[in-house]
């Protein structure tokens, strides 16, 4: 299978080298200088034998630079959708970055990308793809509904230059695959990602680093069989500088700030709707999402947030007893030297990279955090959003699982966060959201300060809190692991059929942000009655004249309410839960009408 998760395996290089802080030279062009940028902060750990690091750093990007086709059970690399291992294997699985729209190119295409500071809004240029083709960009289908997999593009916003130019690479990419000889069911994930470039020649040479540029390759995996999997390039954390994105000729896109007081929009073509939930590095994102005739356009605004990386590197001789033990038990560590050994930690090089939303990734960062004096390695700034995979809405509620196109946004600056959506507590009636980040800047001394962003569709909400209305004792609160209230800024607000809740300036290490949603129930007093028909008008259902409407109490309401002769009799104080039902009267044209039904409460007081 395609090995798409987890640690990526860098390749060595021919010595190892310690961090560079000197000026480097470039090759053709000018001396790239020792960084003055977060996002040019080398990564602390080499190439060196018994080096152990770790590094939390989700803004890397790597994979979602890169388009691949991938058929015969996930063992070949197709240059086509017609390639035999593809088109002969019964499906394939792709990763398809997108182009611009074009006149031949009117969907899964990035329509246009603009830029707002102080109120003027820019329209940035597409400049070039970059690398100009991609080692494993590939030929979609337009019978099967499958795009072009092509190379991310450079953007070009002179109106709002960054510190070294006026390119921006802005990568889109879908994931997807073809099943049972359909490419266009299957859901497909949604990501999108704008970053300040400027492009630097280095001297990574493949015969020395292995690869110049990230790809795919045909291999072997853990099991002996074959497989496909993913190599990115690790010349430019040995050079001391941090790279976007690789092209031809050893080029490469060194990352940079974003300037500031300056916000994003992107707009995008796509053949099928992103499904299920949305998450953030950005802030104060609006997302807006429509279909007409068969094409979604998908329009996110939002200004780059900054975002801590927690990285560290020693050898394993200064390393802690309790680190030097999650080591000799990593199952997914991986390794900067293919020659590693292993069983002896003197010699061997492993760095854990934890994905941002396991739980396992909160227990590292509590390990290291003596070690990295609870402080930020960098904090670089960000702008992406991507769409959850299936594992991570597993868990989920139905009402926001099966919801139907996004059913919400979450955006944070924190380091980690929780898998999936904001659980929901039916009994306290919040929506809980555990984030985690050091509890200081880079100098050790600044306390990072929090954000966390949640929007929320409001025909989910009243999905999962069985009410047509919610009353402005809406909440928004963040607290310690301890329980204890941390102080913060909070807003909520509801508009154009999105309810939207924000908390900021709260610190960190590991605080949980929780919504609290107040439902506006129908009250009815003991011993008085109401109508079925009025408790269903009340939620929204439509009741046509003549239709029947019925109600059965739940087995859990029985003491507090019961159903007498179309009307609902409060018989003591408490919450009745019921199901209400309408059946439209008969007709000629709708001999048999569909019966809807759903789920109400009615506050006994």
């Amino acid at each position: 299978m395609l090995q798409d998760g987890g640690v990526t395996v860098k390749l060595k290089t021919a010595l190892a080298t310690c961090v560079v802080v000197a000026t480097l030279a470039a090759s053709g062009g000018t001396a790239l200088s020792v960084p003055t940028e977060d996002e040019q902060i080398p990564s602390p750990h080499t190439s060196a034998t018994g080096a152990h690091g770790v590094e939390m750093n989700e803004v890397s990007g790597l994979r979602d630079n890169v388009s691949v086709l991938v058929g015969s059970g996930g063992t070949k690399i197709c240059s086509s959708t017609l390639d035999p291992s593809c088109s002969t294997s019964g499906g394939y699985y792709f990763r398809a970055v997108l182009g611009p729209c074009t006149t031949t190119t009117t969907v899964d295409c990035i329509e246009g990308v603009s830029a707002t500071r102080g109120g003027t809004v820019s329209s940035g240029a597409f400049s070039r793809f970059f690398p100009a083709r991609g080692v494993t960009d590939f030929t979609g289908s337009t019978a099967d509904g499958v795009p072009d997999g092509v190379a991310p593009g450079l953007w070009s916003f002179p109106s709002v230059p960054h510190s070294n130019g006026t390119d921006y690479q802005v990568t889109v990419q879908i994931v997807g695959s073809k099943k049972n000889g359909n490419a266009l069911s299957p859901q497909r994930t949604f990501f999108a990602n704008i970053t300040p470039v400027s492009i630097y020649q280095t001297t990574c040479a493949p015969q020395f680093n292995g690869h110049c540029m990230d790809t795919y390759y045909e291999g072997t995996g853990s099991n002996g069989m074959p497989t496909v999997r993913f190599a990115g390039v690790a010349a430019d954390q040995d050079g001391g500088f941090r790279c976007q994105n690789w092209g031809e000729n050893s080029q490469c896109a060194l990352k940079h700030a974003f300037p500031s007081d300056v916000k994003f929009s992107l707009k995008v073509r796509l053949r099928t709707t992103p499904h299920g939930w949305l998450h953030g590095r950005m802030l104060d994102p609006v997302a807006t999402i429509t279909t007409e005739s068969n094409v979604t356009t998908v329009v996110v605004e939002a200004a780059p947030v900054k975002v801590p990386v927690v990285a560290a590197s020693a050898d394993w001789s200064a390393l802690p007893a309790s680190i030097q033990q999650f080591f000799s038990t990593c199952a997914t560590c991986g390794t900067r030297r293919h020659d590693n050994q292993l069983f002896n930690p003197a010699v061997r090089n492993l760095v854990s990279q934890p994905l941002a939303y396991k739980t396992t990734s909160f227990e590292q960062l509590e390990l290291w955090k003596s070690f990295t004096a609870d402080s930020a390695y960098a904090v670089p700034s960000v702008w992406n959003v991507r769409t959850l995979s299936d594992s991570e809405m597993s868990n989920a509620p139905s009402c926001i699982r099966n919801g139907g196109g996004v059913t919400g946004v979450v955006s944070t600056n924190a380091t980690l966060y929780a898998e999936g959506p904001p659980a929901y507590d039916s009994t306290r009636g919040t929506l809980s959201y555990k984030v985690a980040a050091p509890h200081y800047m880079r100098d050790g001394v600044t306390p990072f300060s929090g954000y966390y962003g949640l929007l929320l569709r409001e025909d989910v909400a009243e999905c999962l809190y069985g009410a047509p209305d919610f009353t402005s004792a809406s909440t928004v609160t963040v607290s310690s692991e301890s329980g204890a209230t941390k102080a913060a800024t909070t807003t909520m607000s509801r508009t154009n059929g999105w309810f939207r809740f924000v908390a900021n300036g709260y610190t960190h290490s590991a605080p949980t942000v929780k919504v609290k949603l107040s439902p506006k129930w129908p009250t009815l007093r003991a011993g008085r009655k109401l109508s079925t028909k009025t408790i269903a008008k009340s939620y929204g259902m439509s009741v046509p004249t003549k239709a029947t409407v019925t109600a059965a109490v739940s087995s859990r309401s029985t003491k507090v309410c019961s159903v007498k002769a179309g009307t609902i009799v409060g018989k003591r104080k408490g919450t009745c839960t019921l199901k209400i039902s309408v059946k439209p009267a008969p007709t000629k044209k709708v001999p048999r009408p569909k019966t809807v039904s759903k789920t109400v409460k009615v506050v006994i007081s």
